[in-house]
């Protein structure tokens, strides 16, 4: 089997292709508490507390087409801030098919821009997540 390049990666978010990626990195991590008793030189147990999953996204984006109009960012007042749906991001083969990563449950956290002199302008955007799955169907 061959193995996963970025020349075969496509980044979709809520299905959609939002520009040309360049750049994608995710993280899980799972926080463990020590259970310490008095009089025991020894933790007794490790015990999971909580997960979290934070994206980073860093693409070309595509002229007339804004994160807000392809549903990916969250734009507008207050409610509109906190009743935006969770989103889905995906890491699909481009030759297979196949999800190689899937984010569930992606939050907008934040974005940025840069334009650098003889360069082409590029999008970072964020989102703190609640899961992360890979090999998905």
């Amino acid at each position: 089997m061959p193995a996963i390049s970025g020349a075969r990666a496509r980044l979709l978010i809520d299905g959609r292709e939002v520009g040309y990626a360049t750049g994608v990195n995710a993280s899980e991590d799972i926080t463990n508490v020590r259970v310490n008793v008095l009089g025991e030189i020894d933790s007794q147990e490790i015990v999971p507390t909580s997960r979290t999953v934070s994206v980073n996204c860093n693409f070309v984006r595509i002229l007339n087409s804004s994160l807000g109009d392809q549903g990916a960012w969250v734009e507008g007042d207050t409610n509109d801030v906190l009743n935006f749906p969770d989103l889905t991001i995906q890491i699909v083969d481009r030759v297979s098919g196949n999800n190689i990563w899937a984010i569930k449950g992606a939050r907008c956290q934040t974005r940025n821009w840069t334009v650098d002199s003889g360069g082409i302008m590029s999008t970072n955007v964020s989102f703190e997540a609640i899961g992360m799955e890979d090999e998905t169907p």
